[in-house]
């Protein structure tokens, strides 16, 4: 399913939109050609988007995120990815000592920008107002919490919180995987 009441994108541009997919009516996609979408997807409002990007599936993007860089730079989020509230994936930036920082410049009147790709593996979750830089993998499994920042690549299974982000514990990779395979096989989990 796909709601076609969007206000800022025409969906038939997406690169490929899977199904079970919802789309908020103010998410705005400045690219819509280089986003991929795959399936059990929810993108809710006020999110705004412009790099390329591929969201696998039984991903949630929350309210007020930004997925921005520009069409050269890169985003994956695997399989049951998840952005809270109001993150910013950056994946591409600047020094912000030199140069113009407007988009509406040639390369060559901006400072030094970073270019890059911001990697999201299966079971990641990126804590609420959270900022990630460009370059920046989380392995599987590796999660920030929410107000921290990821400037370097994140250890599978861990979760990490700060400015920048500092490891904290680990996360039960065990449990998490099990319930993935529930929900796989179509088991419903009682509730407690």
């Amino acid at each position: 399913m796909i709601n076609s009441d969007n206000i800022f994108f025409d969906r038939t541009r997406l690169k490929s939109c899977g199904e079970n997919v919802i789309i908020g009516k103010t998410v705005r996609i400045r690219y819509p050609e280089l986003v991929e979408i795959g399936n059990n997807v929810i993108i809710d409002d006020f999110t705004y988007i412009s790099t390329e990007l591929r969201i696998h599936n039984y991903v949630h993007i929350s309210s007020g995120c930004k997925i921005i860089g520009g069409q050269k730079t890169y985003v994956e989020m695997k399989d049951y990815s998840t952005l809270a509230p109001n993150v910013v994936l950056s994946a591409g930036s600047d020094d912000y000592i030199g140069g113009i920082a407007t988009p509406l410049v040639p390369l060559e009147f901006k400072g030094n920008c970073l270019m890059g790709r911001i990697i999201l593996n299966k079971h990641c979750i990126v804590g609420a107002s959270s900022v990630v830089l460009p370059n920046v993998t989380f392995q599987e499994g590796a999660s920030i919490g929410a107000l921290s920042l990821a400037n370097q690549n994140l250890e599978a299974w861990s979760l990490f919180a700060g400015v920048p982000a500092k490891k904290i514990k680990n996360r039960d990779k065990d449990v998490i995987l099990d319930l993935e395979e529930k929900l796989k096989g179509g088991i419903k989990l009682k509730n407690k």
